[in-house]
Parts: C-alpha cells; sequence; structure tokens
C-alpha cells in the first residue's frame, strides 16, 4: 500500500499542533497586514517630524504619501520575494524547522516597531516592515504545507484552513489594536505594531512537542522509526504498530529527486502546468477577487457613502469580525461539501456581491437607503469570499502535488498571492481616484473568470488521493473533468 496516515479523527495532538500553528505564527502573520492602516495618519506626522528635525526638510502631501506608500508596499515586496524561498526552506530543513525559522523572522520585526519611535528612526520602521512583510511571505508558504502533511486525508481540508483563519484571526486583532481607544494613537502607535511579539511565546515554548511531517520523514528523511514516533504524537500510541512501514511502497524522495524539483523544473514540467496554474490563478483570487480592496481600503469607501471618520473605523473593524466568524466556519465546510462546488458558488456570489457594491455606491446619493444596503452587500461578500475563495487555495497545492513537487508548487501558489496583493495596493488607489465605484468591477471580472477556470478544469479533489488527482488531469489543458 502507499503512504497514508490513520483514518482517524480530531485527536488531542492534531488540535495541538494546529492551535500551535495557528495561533503561534498564522495570527502574527495576519497581524501585520492591518496594523499599519488605523495609526496611519499619527505614524505620518511621526515621519514627518523626523525628516524636518533630522535634514531640515519639510515634506509636501505628495512626497508623504510616496513615503507612506513605501512604507506599506515594501512589507508586501519582501513578502512576495522571500515566499519564493518557502520551497527551499521546506525541504532542506522540514516543516517543523521551517516553522520554528518563521516565527524567528517575525519575532526580529517587533524591536524595530519598539524602538523606531524613541530613536527617531524611520530606517528602524521600513526594517520592520521588510522582516515583518518576510515573516508573512514565509509563513504562507511554510504553514498550510506542514498542516496538510500532518492531517489524514479525510480532515485535510479541515485542518488546511487554519492557516486562513489564523490570519483573519491576526487581520481582525490588528484592527482592533490600532483603534485610537487601544494602542493606536500618536503616542503609543510603536506598542502597536510590536505588542504581536506576545503571541509568539505560543511558537516558541510548545515547539519541542510539536511533531515534523510524517511524510517529510518517511520519504525524504528515509526515518520509517522517526515517522512512526511523529504519527504516535498526533494520533496516540496505539495508532500505528512497530512495522507499520514494511507494508508500505517503498516511494522515498531521496535528496537528489527533491533538489531536481525545484522552483524552474516544476515550471518546465508538462506534467504540472495544469495544476500550476490552477493553484496560482485560485492563490492570486486571494487578492484579485477584491477582498484587499474592500478592506485596505473601507474606510474611505465608507466614507464615501456618507459615514463620519469614526463611525466607518468602528464599521471596518465590525466587517473585520464578520470575516473571522466567516473564516472560523470553514473547517466546517471542508470537512462536509466538496471543492469545487465551493468555489463556484464562491466565485458566482463574490462577482454578484461586488456588482451590488459599485451600483450602490454610485447611486447612493439618489437613494438615501443604499449607503446601508451597500454595507450589507459588503458583509455578503465577505461571506461568499470565505466560503470558498478565501480558504481552498491554501491547501489546494497539496491535494494537486505529489511531495517531490509540492514545496515548489506550493511557494510559487504563495508567489501568485503575493503578487496579486502587491498589484492590488499599488493600483486600487489610482483605479478609485479615477473611476470611483467602478474600481470594483474589474474583481467582479476575475471572479468570473476564475469561476471558468474551475468549472472547466479543476477536479474534485476532496477523499482523493493526489494520485487518483493527477490521473484526472492527466491530458493537461485536454483533460475532461
Amino acid at each position: 500500500m502507499e503512504f497514508q496516515l490513520p483514518d482517524s479523527n480530531w485527536t488531542a495532538g492534531l488540535v495541538f499542533a494546529g492551535l500551535v500553528i495557528t495561533v503561534g505564527v498564522a495570527v502574527p502573520a495576519g497581524f501585520q497586514v492591518s496594523i499599519i492602516n488605523a495609526p496611519a495618519e499619527y505614524i505620518q506626522a511621526w515621519c514627518r517630524a523626523v525628516i524636518l528635525t533630522r535634514f531640515g526638510i519639510w515634506l509636501s502631501e505628495e512626497e508623504l504619501n510616496l513615503l507612506w506608500a513605501s512604507v506599506v508596499t515594501v512589507a508586501i515586496l519582501f513578502g512576495v520575494f522571500i515566499s519564493i524561498f518557502g520551497g527551499i526552506l521546506t525541504c532542506k530543513f522540514g516543516r517543523k524547522k521551517s516553522f520554528l525559522i518563521c516565527g524567528i523572522v517575525l519575532a526580529l520585526a517587533a524591536p524595530c516597531f519598539l524602538l523606531c519611535r524613541s530613536t527617531s528612526s524611520i530606517e528602524l520602521l521600513f526594517l520592520g516592515r521588510a522582516i515583518a512583510g518576510s515573516g508573512l511571505g514565509l509563513a504562507i508558504a511554510v504553514l498550510p504545507l506542514y498542516l496538510t502533511e500532518l492531517s489524514p486525508l479525510k480532515l485535510r481540508g479541515a485542518v488546511g484552513v487554519l492557516v486562513p483563519i489564523g490570519i483573519t484571526a491576526g487581520v481582525v486583532l490588528g484592527q482592533i489594536v490600532g483603534l485610537d481607544q487601544v494602542l493606536g494613537d500618536e503616542v503609543s502607535w510603536q506598542y502597536a505594531l510590536s505588542c504581536y511579539a506576545l503571541l509568539l511565546v505560543f511558537c516558541f515554548v510548545p515547539y519541542c512537542w510539536l511533531p515534523e511531517s510524517p511524510e517529510y520523514l518517511f520519504k525524504v528523511k528515509i526515518d520509517p522509526e522517526g515517522a512512526v514516533a511523529a504519527i504516535r504524537k498526533l494520533f496516540g500510541q496505539n495508532s500505528v504498530r512497530d512495522d507499520y512501514f514494511k507494508s508500505v511502497k517503498v516511494d522515498h524522495v531521496d535528496c537528489e529527486t527533491t533538489k531536481s524539483m525545484s522552483l524552474l523544473v516544476v515550471l518546465k514540467d508538462p506534467s504540472l502546468r495544469l495544476p500550476l496554474v490552477l493553484l496560482c490563478c485560485m492563490s492570486a483570487g486571494n487578492g484579485f477577487s477584491g477582498i484587499n480592496a474592500i478592506f485596505f481600503y473601507s474606510v474611505s469607501t465608507l466614507e464615501r457613502i456618507g459615514l463620519p471618520a469614526n463611525e466607518a473605523k468602528l464599521v471596518s473593524v465590525g466587517l473585520g469580525c464578520v470575516n473571522l466568524v466567516c473564516s472560523a466556519c470553514g473547517p466546517y465546510l471542508m470537512a462536509r461539501f466538496n471543492r469545487r462546488p465551493l468555489m463556484l458558488i464562491s466565485c458566482t456570489a463574490c462577482s454578484i456581491t461586488l456588482l451590488l457594491v459599485t451600483l450602490m455606491i454610485i447611486f447612493v446619493e439618489s437613494v438615501t437607503w443604499f449607503a446601508e444596503a451597500s454595507i450589507a452587500a459588503m458583509l455578503l461578500f465577505i461571506i461568499a469570499f470565505q466560503i470558498g475563495v478565501g480558504q481552498i487555495p491554501f491547501f489546494i497545492g497539496s491535494e494537486l502535488f505529489n511531495l517531490d513537487a509540492r514545496s515548489s508548487a506550493m511557494a510559487l501558489g504563495s508567489l501568485g498571492a503575493g503578487m496579486s496583493n502587491l498589484i492590488i495596493s499599488m493600483v486600487f488607489p489610482i483605479m478609485q481616484h479615477a473611476w470611483g465605484a467602478f474600481a470594483f468591477l474589474p474583481f467582479s471580472v476575475y471572479c468570473v473568470m476564475l469561476a471558468a477556470l474551475v468549472k472547466r478544469y479543476l477536479p474534485e479533489t476532496r477523499g482523493r488521493s493526489v494520485g487518483d488527482v493527477a490521473l484526472l488531469m492527466a491530458k493537461g489543458f485536454r483533460s475532461k473533468i
């Protein structure tokens, strides 16, 4: 028989690993996405004052906006670049040590944030953002791979969505901490940026009790005894016999094979082209679906429809909380429903709700109740997003690729997600200024295109081995799903 984990339900070991990985790294990583937004005006004022004091230069509004765009974008740039190395990292050091490296990288950013204000150093702020963005990029590349390899086949989707749940929780936490009433005022913003370091305790303290991926130990490290020990950590002492791997088909992925499936080799392999296109397009949907446009610019969008600034911030936090609640339903949905219908429903509903948001913002001055209705449409969009587009791309790579190509493929998927977020952060403000509410329409179109791609080419992966899924895509783009 082929390698597989015991057909188990949730166990104490699996829950423990999921909580440590999610709370210890995924939440602090997600925190970096939103924390910079709420206290932005205070940090910008500080940047202007520091440059005036140190260099005698008074920044104009345009220059200040350019500086601030650089502060925001540097994290995304480094996240995109570093995520490419996630596959190399997980192959060389293993999944468990790569998880620890993610925590260490995130921890290195906290002192930069904490000390930048007291030392009047904008350079430290930039350095902290670059390091934090690198930690976020690594986390998105490493954590889904680690979690899905710890889970049995029937729980693979339910466990895989713990990463987006953690990132969403971090985003909401950042929104709350960044409020004026908490730590996001002109005196305490440096504490707001750095307080996530407290959560990293959940990465470092329980680390030694985490198991390594049994599949990695067996196929890459060729350590069947270590794989048995890891399985027992996850599923209990009686979950597997000592001689379990004597009956398992030997299909080792040695060091040379692992090296051969580099990013370039994966890109050139014709048999991997279709699953790679599916993974990258679905991952890019994390940005091109419009979710970041809704959240990054929710305050300005809400102010556009007539809400005061303070109320707009609170409504934005409310939208984030709804996003978290919907995200938390992911394990239930993934355990009970197939991937294809969830993705198709999600893409279609996202497209429709974005059209509604666009129309309601355009006609809000003519129809007064459109202000409240547009908020309701945003809520419906968030629900639609979390049904599939916001969750499935994080783990679908583990269901489409064998172990030898999985690390590199999922790193490329992370690159797709990062590039989409980078493009949105740079282009959407320009689109919004030029097109107004029509700036949401390209996202609606992308959702329609993604739905068409999924309907035509994505096989159902729930409950199937990677080998079975590969057979369904054996003819590449000529495959009939």
